[in-house]
């Protein structure tokens, strides 16, 4: 161990990010948040390496930190680096550097131990895991190589290509870190993703749901309407919602899916119901498929979901591709919100289909589960009431921090 970092009884951990969180807008950088928030309450966090493209909102991290050292890292961004002799590009664009190394020691006086999050960060984990001795918890959000490989079915020509040979260079690299013996542990955020890693041969897996949960959401969002929460927003014309952000392909191939083949069955039931489209940065085509269909509408970059949670009457989850523990549907869930997924949105969390929300994967199928609800508001509640429940225990965040600290034991 080295001299300048001392090991204290107890946890004092150092948490490697994967990339700059604050603003949470999306479903990684709230489970980041989560994480922190769930660390420093429990008073484990020594201090935060941040890999950033630019300089970060410091006074957003000071806000969330207090006195705990934020330690920043520049990537490396720069298209060459899909040409790593090594490494995907998610790796090597967050390298290692000693320089880091001298700040952590500077700054961060007793550390026992270091949350990596996520694959990405690999080489800053690995190098300081060696460099100081200490035990490292991976933190994985998704099984990257899977996740590359939804993105890539969703793309087109050579976008598509590059994206495939991005996914295949991971999953070779991403099996090889799995079973590093500079990683004590993994956890993975979906208990899917953990039983496939341990098949694959990994180092000790645990399954520790998501961090990315405010409790007191639902509290909220009852408080600061004079109706039920999701009673459709105080109108005659029912509400439906689907989040998600608008630049990743998973969202939009779900969107595109819910357009073309459940959304013209549910308003030929509901013709006055309404959908609302919520997300962030969506391109010109998707605000103009949109636009072209009758009953939906846009609110892009949208500082606060809260109203539109409030608002609804039925949440909509139809993701056909990607992997790890879908956000929107814990966005749902805590707010009380009645939901209609799909079985693949669902995967990682121990949820009961047709008690705490619907699932159906196909089309027809889907539309008639969520006219089914947008008739019936005592069957709303109770599954609204069911599923908010359920996730509420399910990601209790002191429960699931003490659960991550297993894996720093032998």
């Amino acid at each position: 161990m080295d001299a300048e970092v001392a090991t204290v009884p107890g946890h004092r951990w150092l948490m490697v990010a994967d990339s700059d969180f604050l603003p949470a807008n999306g479903g990684g950088e709230r489970e980041h948040l989560g994480f922190a928030r769930a660390a420093l309450g429990a008073g484990w966090l020594a201090a935060v390496v941040l890999p950033v493209r630019t300089t970060p909102d410091l006074a957003a991290y000071r806000d969330l930190l207090g006195d705990v050292p934020l330690i920043t890292t520049r990537r490396r961004t720069s298209p060459l680096m899909l040409a790593h002799p090594r490494y995907p590009y998610v790796v090597a664009s967050r390298p290692f550097r000693r320089s880091l190394l001298a700040q952590v020691r500077a700054e961060a006086q007793v550390i026992d131990g270091i949350v990596t999050f996520s694959y990405k960060s690999r080489l800053i984990g690995e190098g300081l895991a060696e460099a100081l001795s200490l035990p490292m918890v991976v933190r994985q959000h998704n099984r990257e190589g899977a996740y590359h490989r939804s993105l890539a079915a969703g793309l087109t020509g050579p976008r598509r290509l590059v994206m495939s040979w991005e996914a295949g260079r991971i999953e070779r690299d991403e099996g090889r870190f799995d079973r590093s013996p500079l990683v004590t542990a993994v956890a993975d955020i979906s208990a899917d993703d953990a039983d496939a890693r341990r098949a694959g041969g990994a180092v000790r897996v645990l399954h520790v749901p998501p961090f990315a949960f405010d409790a007191r959401l639902g509290e909220r969002i009852a408080a600061h309407t004079e109706q039920p929460p999701n009673a459709g927003g105080g109108s005659d014309a029912p509400r439906v919602l689907f989040i998600g952000a608008l630049d990743v392909v998973t969202n939009t191939t779900a969107l595109r899916w819910l357009l073309d083949h459940v959304w013209p069955s549910v308003l030929a039931a509901v013709p006055d119901a309404n959908l609302d489209v919520v997300g962030r940065r969506p391109t010109d085509d998707l605000r103009k498929r949109i636009a072209e269909t009758a009953r939906v509408q846009l609110h892009a970059d949208v500082p606060d979901m809260q109203p539109y949670l409030r608002d609804a009457a039925v949440a909509v989850n139809p993701a056909i591709t990607g992997s790890g523990v879908n956000i929107k549907l814990v966005d749902y869930l805590q707010a009380g919100l009645p939901t209609v997924s799909t079985a693949l949105a669902t995967r990682g969390l121990p949820l009961q289909p047709e008690v705490d929300l619907l699932v159906r994967d196909q089309p027809a199928d889907f539309a008639q589960a969520v006219v089914d609800l947008l008739a019936d508001p005592e069957r709303r509640k109770r599954v609204g009431d069911s599923g908010q429940a359920t996730v509420t225990e399910l990601l209790d965040p002191q429960r699931n921090i003490e659960l991550l600290a297993t894996g720093f034991q032998s």
